[in-house]
């Protein structure tokens, strides 16, 4: 702790040599504190640079969805908005860490303008100065920490993401094939597919095991997804798309089938 020096104390060179000595220890341990600062900010850019790679990494997953067919509009609108909220969430973050580095970078200049001068300072003033400095220093790693928080958050977020992409991209891909249909209409208009689409706004107990029905319109096309059964056990469609009363009751079929299936299971456990 910094000692307020008699006059008689300040004539004794030995005195003199002590006090310095105890200046340039804390100097040298402010400039220690001013290099870990510096490893941070590298760290922080770092982060930021790998953070944009993997939202254009993003950005260019997402292009692909853009030659996906009529038959997956609503799926299609959903991952849309998805993706525009994600971009916005993207340049919010993006403005804020800019913002964070622009504040470390002035932090850093004033903590060197205040090393400058230093040695001009006596022992009381010196003593607020360090006290100040550890304060922002504090302040400054709990900045970090929330940024780097940030940085894990947005990185599951785009793992979850692109898990969701690639498990749509391959039902996608199985309907467009037209191969694995259960059922076909005697005019070929209409073809009956098992699906295991879960649509963002829907909640199931096991997403593993759930199934539906894809009913596609092979003329267009176009497809819709079931919704469940009524109380004839006819599939109910989700959209607009009119669909024959023979076509709803051969998924129904299909889809009490599977119902069965799963009982099975339970029951075997």
């Amino acid at each position: 702790m910094a000692q307020v020096l008699s006059l008689k104390e300040l004539r004794s060179s030995s005195a003199l040599k002590a006090e310095i000595s105890r200046l340039e220890e804390e100097k040298n341990q402010l400039l220690e504190q001013l290099e870990r600062q510096r490893q941070l900010e590298k760290k922080l850019r770092d982060d930021i640079v790998s953070q944009k790679k993997d939202f254009e990494h993003l950005e260019k997953q997402f292009d692909h969805f853009a030659g996906i067919e009529a038959e997956l509009e609503a799926l299609q609108q959903q991952v849309q908005m998805d993706r525009l909220e994600q971009l916005i969430e993207g340049e919010r973050k993006d403005t804020q860490f800019k913002t964070q580095l622009k504040k470390m970078k002035d932090e850093l200049k004033e903590a060197q303008d205040e090393l400058r001068d230093l040695k001009k300072l006596d022992p009381q003033r010196l003593k607020r100065q360090v006290s100040d400095l550890k304060k922002k220093t504090q302040q400054q790693a709990t900045d970090n920490q929330n940024i780097n928080n940030a940085l894990v958050a947005a990185r599951k977020e785009l793992k979850e993401t692109t898990a969701e992409k690639d498990r749509f991209e391959a039902e996608l891909k199985a309907s467009r094939s037209g191969t694995d249909f259960f059922w076909q209409s005697a005019d070929g208009k209409w073809k009956l597919f098992e699906s295991s689409v879960v649509l963002p706004d829907e909640s199931v107990e096991d997403a593993e095991k759930f199934k539906r029905i894809r009913c596609l319109h092979t003329p267009d096309g176009t497809s819709v997804l079931s919704n469940g059964r009524n109380e004839k056990d006819l599939a109910v469609w989700l959209g607009t798309l009119e669909i024959p009363d023979d076509v709803s009751l051969e998924a129904g079929k299909r889809l009490l089938s599977i119902a069965a299936e799963l009982e099975e299971d339970a029951d075997s456990k």
